[in-house]
Order: structure tokens, then sequence, then C-alpha cells
């Protein structure tokens, strides 16, 4: 009868269903691409630098990328608790998931950039980001170990670039 359904008739895990895991695997990948081609045009030395920390420390960033989501969870609960920090809130968690894009795109460059080195192919940032854009769309595929994988890459991410952010800033 309506075209179009009021949108609190939509429920988001029957839209996750239909979208399907080919869905997520073009959205990661595309989203992969399109994050980290943007960070290599306009932030290449500070995306360079995070993919440095993320091939030389892996584990660490990811203990710092855990301890930043569960601050993360702490501060945006007590701002909404305030009902007034919601004001603060939305902004912050808009901001973090940029972060963790970010993040996960440097993960991901530094895979392509391994996989490209095994495979003894000689290959630019761009090849490499290809390469990791097309593992993000894979790892989006998988049924439950896919949700596993993107957490831990998002993780390592948000915590290198915390890690390298700090570094740049303890002395200051």
């Amino acid at each position: 009868m309506y075209p179009f359904l009021p949108l609190q008739q939509v429920d988001p895990y029957t839209v996750q269903q239909s979208v399907g895991s080919g869905g997520r695997a073009i959205g990661a990948f595309l989203g992969t691409l399109v994050v980290g081609g943007l960070l290599l045009v306009f932030l290449e030395d500070a995306f360079e630098r995070v993919v440095g920390v993320v091939e030389t420390e892996p584990v660490s960033s990811f203990f710092w990328g855990l301890g930043f989501l569960i601050a993360l969870v702490v501060v945006v609960v007590v701002l909404v608790v305030t009902i007034v920090g919601i004001l603060i809130a939305v902004p912050l968690v808009i901001v973090a998931l940029l972060v963790d894009f970010a993040g996960s795109a440097a993960v991901y460059v530094s895979v392509g950039s391994r996989i490209a080195e095994a495979a003894d192919w000689k290959a630019s940032r761009w090849g490499h980001l290809l390469v990791g854009a097309v593992v993000a769309g894979l790892v989006a595929a998988l049924p439950v170990v896919g949700g596993l994988v993107s957490f831990v890459v998002g993780g390592i991410g948000v915590g290198a670039i915390a890690r390298d952010w700090y570094r740049r800033h303890e002395g200051a």
C-alpha cells in the first residue's frame, strides 16, 4: 500500500539480512578503498606513520585500541546519562567511527603490503591499498569470524593512531 515504510517499522536485523554478506563485502571493499585513498592523498605522512606502527607493534596497538574503546564507552555512557552531554556524545561517537575507519584502512594497507611482498610483487602504497581493500571485503563476507576479525583490525588501527599521537605529543 505504501511504497516507503515508516522508520520505526524498519528492523535492523532484517536490513542486515537483506544486504547479506555480499553487501557487507562490497561496503568494506569500497569503504577501505575510499578512506585509504583519501588518507593517502591528503594525510600521506601521518598515514605512513600509522601504517608503520601497525607493522612494528600490532599487539600493543590492539591493547591501546581496546583501552580507548573501553574509555569511549565509559565517557559516552556518562555523557548520555547527563542528558545535556548527548550534544557532546554524538559528535564524539562520529569522530570515533572516523578514527576506526582510518585505523582499519591502515591495517589493511599493511596487510596488502605483506601480501604483495610475499608474492614478490613490487607495488606502491596504492597497490597495497587495493590488495588490502580486497582482503577487507573478503573478511567482511565471513559470517561470524568476519566480525571478530574486524573488531581486532579496528582495535589495532585505533591503537596505532593513539600510539602515534601519544608519541608525537608526549614531549610537548
